[in-house]
C-alpha cells in the first residue's frame, strides 16, 4: 500500500479513536446526583400534608409545652417539623406515620422571656421514608403551618432607698410572675470623681441590704462621688421584674 495513503488512513483511524473518547458516560457521582433527584420527584410527587393541630399548650415560668397531631397523604409515609418561636427555628423532628399516615409530636421549650408577647409556630412538611431507612424530604410539596399565641408575665417589684449619714439602706419587695420564693439580685457602681469606677454584682443577697455611703454636709464634708445601686427582683423560676437603681452622692 502507498505509503501516504497508509498515513492517511492512520490519521482517520486515530480521530475516530479520539472522538469515542470524547463520548464518555457521566461519571458515577454526576449519575448518582440524577438517580437521587429522579427517586426525591417520584417519592415526593403527589406528596402533602393532610393534617396539622395544635392542643394543650400551656406556658408557665418560661417553659412552653404542647403537642398535637399530624397526618400526610400518599407517597409520604412520614413528617418534617420545624418549631419556631417568635421566627426563629428552636427545634426540628422527623416522625413515621403509623398505618393512617399519620401521628402525634409534642415539644416543651424552657427560654421563653417574659413580659412579652409570643408567637409559637409548627411547620409540617410531607417526607417519605423507605423501607431501607432513605429519608426524602419534600420542602417544594409547601408546608402547612399552626401558631400559638401568649405571653409570660414577669414579676414585679418595690424598691426604696434611705440614708442616715454614714449607708444607704434599700429595701425591695417582689410579686407575681410564677411565684415565691423570690431572689434578690443587687448590683453597686461607684464612680469617683478623680475618674475610678468599681463594679461589684450582680450578686445574691437579702431583700434589704446597707451600703456604705458618708453623707456630704457641705462645707464641712463634700461629696467626691456617686453610688448606683441597682436591685433585681427574680422569681421561682428564674423570671426577673425590671432593674430598679437609686444613685446618691457620697464622700469615698
Amino acid at each position: 500500500m502507498n505509503r501516504s495513503l497508509m498515513g492517511h488512513s492512520l490519521r482517520l483511524l486515530l480521530s475516530g479513536l479520539m472522538l469515542t473518547a470524547c463520548g464518555v458516560p457521566m461519571d458515577s457521582e454526576e449519575a448518582s446526583a440524577e438517580e437521587l433527584g429522579v427517586k426525591e420527584s417520584a417519592s415526593c410527587s403527589g406528596s402533602s400534608v393532610g393534617g396539622l393541630s395544635i392542643s394543650g399548650f400551656s406556658s408557665y415560668g418560661g417553659e412552653l409545652a404542647g403537642g398535637g397531631t399530624w397526618s400526610v397523604n400518599y407517597p409520604a409515609n412520614a413528617v418534617h417539623l420545624d418549631f419556631l418561636l417568635d421566627g426563629a427555628v428552636i427545634g426540628q423532628a422527623e416522625m413515621l406515620g403509623d398505618s393512617n399516615r399519620s401521628g402525634t409530636w409534642s415539644f416543651n421549650y424552657s427560654s421563653a422571656s417574659c413580659g412579652a408577647q409570643h408567637t409559637f409556630k409548627v411547620k409540617a412538611y410531607p417526607m417519605t421514608i423507605a423501607s431501607n431507612g432513605e429519608k426524602f424530604w419534600c420542602p417544594g410539596s409547601g408546608p402547612q403551618e399552626r401558631s400559638w399565641n401568649f405571653s409570660e408575665p414577669c414579676p414585679t417589684s418595690t424598691f426604696s432607698c434611705v440614708r442616715n449619714l454614714a449607708q444607704v439602706t434599700c429595701t425591695g419587695t417582689a410579686s407575681g410572675g410564677s411565684g415565691g420564693p423570690y431572689a434578690a439580685l443587687w448590683f453597686e457602681h461607684e464612680k469617683h470623681d478623680s475618674g475610678l469606677t468599681s463594679n461589684y454584682g450582680w450578686y445574691s443577697a437579702p431583700m434589704s441590704k446597707s451600703f456604705n455611703c458618708q453623707m456630704a454636709i457641705p462645707p464641712f464634708i463634700r461629696a467626691n462621688g456617686t453610688l448606683t445601686i441597682s436591685f433585681v427582683a427574680r422569681d421561682a423560676n428564674g423570671l426577673e421584674a425590671p432593674v430598679q437603681s437609686y444613685t446618691a452622692s457620697c464622700r469615698f
